[in-house]
């Protein structure tokens, strides 16, 4: 019997009762074996490992079931790993708290202006208004596919009946004073001295060609005039735009992410974005809304439902209703 374990002498090793083991067992929280004629209960000792991490989490006061869901959600789970779980989860909403925080007390700055009436809105509370309105310049900028973010982007305004007009950009030309407009902007160009006027609501970083120092300062030149009412809005599966999220400039305003990766459905649920797995998707954050599930007409080529899932991502928070972005899908052949 080396290695195996009767019932009594597991529950002892437990430290819990034989009749909770039998009940752990009928719940399928561990499994025995019966080994030999009298069909008695036995144990491997491999399964102490998952016996003892049971009786953490009970001790904890997690009920059966908890332990069970948790289990099958991973089952390496302990109380150890559970803490580094839920310190990364306080990470997150800690910056989210903040974010909002810092949102909510420009709200009150800007409620403070209208009510007392004697003086003018700063530049950037005037922006913050506009965007609630939808009144906003969204910049579309990376290594490639461009215009068919901008296309679909236009294609949601237009569902809600607005003619939102396409730019590219170019050296010496003159920004547009209306909103809402949708700029292209090729990364090739983001050294140049003029693209430090561009100053756009929403920023749309759709892929960037190389990882390295020199590019992320180019992008960031973006950011100059960044503040709480400013989008960025980031592709999840590429590595190079994923690390300008820890950028302090981009995080002065709020960040949206876009993936076809399922696995980061957990990060994308709690900071925001849009994910796919090629027949359905999800937006989280649209509108403050905690959830807007979509499914598509037809299978997407790569390129085309990146493009469509960054469009998404882009007008999450400028006054578009869910109607509107089911038009453009429609729409799709």
């Amino acid at each position: 019997m080396k290695n195996w374990l009767t019932i009594g002498q597991f529950s002892k090793a437990m430290g819990v009762s034989a009749k909770a083991l039998r009940l752990y067992e009928s719940i399928g929280l561990i499994k025995s074996h019966a080994r030999g004629e009298n069909g008695y209960r036995y144990y491997e000792e491999s399964q102490l490992e998952i016996a003892h991490r049971i009786k953490g989490f009970k001790d904890l006061g997690f009920t059966l079931a908890e332990i069970k869901a948790l289990l099958e959600a991973d089952e390496s789970l302990d109380s150890d790993k559970l803490a580094t779980s839920m310190q990364v989860r306080l990470k997150e909403i800690s910056e989210q708290a903040e974010l909002l925080k810092s949102q909510k007390e420009q709200i009150e700055r800007i409620l403070s202006s209208l009510q007392k009436k004697q003086e003018p809105l700063h530049a950037e509370q005037r922006r913050a208004i506009m965007s609630y309105y939808g009144k906003v310049s969204i910049l579309i900028t990376g290594c490639d596919g461009l215009e068919k973010t901008a296309h679909f982007v236009h294609e949601h305004f237009k569902s809600a009946g607005q003619d939102v007009p396409i730019f590219t950009w170019s050296a010496g030309m003159e920004l547009p004073d209306a909103k809402p407009y949708i700029l292209i902007l090729p990364e090739k160009f983001l050294t140049h001295e003029d693209v430090l006027k561009i100053n756009a609501d929403v920023i749309v970083i759709k892929s960037v060609s190389v990882h390295s120092e020199e590019m992320e300062k180019a992008y960031l030149r973006l950011f100059a005039e960044v503040g709480p009412h400013v989008t960025t809005v980031i592709n999840a599966d590429d590595r190079a735009s994923v690390s300008f999220a820890g950028q302090e400039a981009v995080r002065k305003g709020r960040i949206f992410y876009f993936t076809k990766n399922r696995a980061l459905e957990p990060q994308i649920q709690h900071i925001g974005g849009v994910i796919s797995d090629g027949e359905e998707l999800e937006i989280y954050g649209f509108n403050l809304k905690s959830k807007v599930e979509m499914k598509y007409k037809k299978i997407l080529a790569f390129e085309e439902e990146i493009a469509l899932l960054s469009s998404f991502a882009a007008v999450m928070s400028v006054g578009l209703e869910k109607e509107n972005l089911a038009g453009t899908l429609a729409l799709i052949k």
